[in-house]
């Protein structure tokens, strides 16, 4: 794959990005071209999911650094997730406990119109990467709580195959 210019444009195949902002923008507005720099080296990377199982493989092998670093990548502390629940994270790892599946490592996250979620087993045996082309589909309650989606059910159903068999 040859690497990409500086342009916000992205070339070959590839996704559309929208955005609802929970139901402010309706309809949800295409972010497929936008500078993203904002997020800094965070959006500076471009892959795809069979890249993430990749990365995470070889991270979680102690094939991309040493395992004192791996270690402390692991070295976890609760933290309150954006949708506020008590996530276990290290240094750039969040680690998934899925009761009688074991331990899971990975990372999730999103930007405007996209999001992705990569999870690996500490022992290698499973992975499941996805990327989603819609954020903050939800709508926002009185309280200015975002409200279940049938998305939010059918991602959590996938994430619990995928992970568990």
């Amino acid at each position: 794959m040859e690497p990409q210019t500086a342009a916000p444009y992205i070339t070959g195949p590839h996704s559309m990005h929208y955005e609802a902002w929970f139901g402010m923008i309706d309809p949800p507005r295409d972010y497929s071209v936008y500078d993203m720099s904002w997020v800094g080296p965070a959006a500076s990377l471009i892959s795809t999911v069979a890249d993430l199982n990749r990365f995470y493989s070889l991270l979680l092998a102690g094939e991309i650094i040493s395992e004192s670093s791996l270690a402390e990548m692991q070295r976890t502390v609760p933290v309150i997730s954006f949708e506020g629940k008590t996530i276990e994270y290290g240094l750039g790892l969040h680690k998934l406990t899925v009761p009688g599946h074991g331990i899971f490592w990975g990372h999730d996250g999103s930007a405007w119109g996209s999001g992705a979620m990569s999870m690996t087993g500490a022992d290698g045996k499973r992975q499941m990467s996805f990327a989603v082309n819609l954020q903050r589909w939800n709508r926002l309650d009185s309280a200015q709580k975002p409200q279940p989606h049938p998305i939010d059910g059918a991602l959590q159903a996938f994430i619990q195959l995928a992970l568990c068999g």
